[in-house]
């Protein structure tokens, strides 16, 4: 099992980051691809470009690609650079995209649930067509892609990654990509903060047993990951906090490190192989570091 702590901030200095977290042990470090939802983000390219750049070892992953600003075909192709240049590091998530008021505030139209994800389903065949050959002939009911050759090609290619919120999703995505991410909550939800709080409290590890069958029933060999909401540190508000959601799985990522290192642990018990950390203070990966890392 292994952890993958996300960056997601404008303040930070992405080199410096990703050094420390390569120091600190982790295997793996991820960037989102946002503008302005829920707070401003780092540009995803540039800044895992900047994070193989700056290390030696450690895996960069695009978390996820937002497929309504970015076309599939350029997605690929920053993706396969991103492989070269690192040295086979890169992984290439891909995701549906969520954030409604960055996509109108771009003054673009936000397409309705069905649509976002039939456009999804599409741009994973055609970015699979293009990180394993280069090349994709491919009409559908959302693109119609002719590009004869793009590069630089690698073998292996950087490995395809889907991020799923719901049972179509994670059906029609899994035939085409190498891992899948389970949400704990609609990400639709992300930017409202009363509603997001409800929801990420309400989810229970028996829900999460029923997406890991679910993904199984499709997928049987498919390796799984979950992102997680993460507080640690000897702040008694997080304490409270992780208190306030009761046993549910995300109260148990909030608190003293050692309690919520071995609750994250225990994903591995419920068919988890790879943790996604969403950070909520400075310290947490620091923190976390000597109890998930060990040797």
């Amino acid at each position: 099992m292994e952890f993958c702590p996300n960056f997601i901030s404008v303040d930070e200095d992405p080199a410096q980051w990703a050094r420390d977290r390569e120091a600190e042990g982790y295997p793996i470090i991820s960037v989102a691809d946002h503008i302005s939802s829920p707070q401003p983000h780092p540009h995803v390219w540039v800044t895992a470009t900047t994070f193989a750049l700056a290390t030696e070892h450690i895996r960069v992953m695009i978390a996820f690609g937002n497929n309504l600003v970015r076309s599939p075909v350029e997605f690929a192709q920053a993706a396969l650079a991103l492989h070269r240049v690192s040295g086979g590091r890169c992984e290439a998530g891909l995701g549906a995209g969520w954030a409604e008021n960055e996509i109108t505030g771009m003054g673009w139209e936000f397409p309705s649930a069905r649509d976002r994800v039939g456009r999804y389903i599409e741009a994973l065949q055609i970015v699979r067509k293009l990180l394993h050959t280069g090349s994709c002939n491919f009409k559908g009911n959302y693109y119609d892609i002719d590009i004869p050759l793009i590069g630089p090609l690698t073998t292996p290619p950087p490995l395809l990654m889907a991020s799923s919120a719901g049972p179509r999703t994670l059906r029609e995505s899994a035939p085409h990509v190498d891992r899948l991410e389970l949400m704990g909550f609609p990400v639709s939800d992300v930017g409202d903060p009363s509603q997001f709080a409800g929801r990420v409290a309400s989810f229970s590890e028996d829900d999460l047993v029923a997406r890991v069958a679910m993904a199984r029933e499709v997928a049987p060999d498919m390796p799984l990951g979950f992102l997680a909401l993460v507080g640690a540190g000897p702040d008694p508000a997080l304490r409270e906090q992780g208190k306030a959601m009761g046993d549910r799985i995300f109260g148990g990522f909030l608190g003293e490190p050692e309690r919520v290192a071995t609750n994250l642990q225990r994903l591995g018990e419920l068919g988890i192989d790879r943790v996604q950390i969403a950070p909520s203070t400075p310290d947490t990966l620091s923190l976390l570091a000597p109890y998930l890392n060990k040797s």
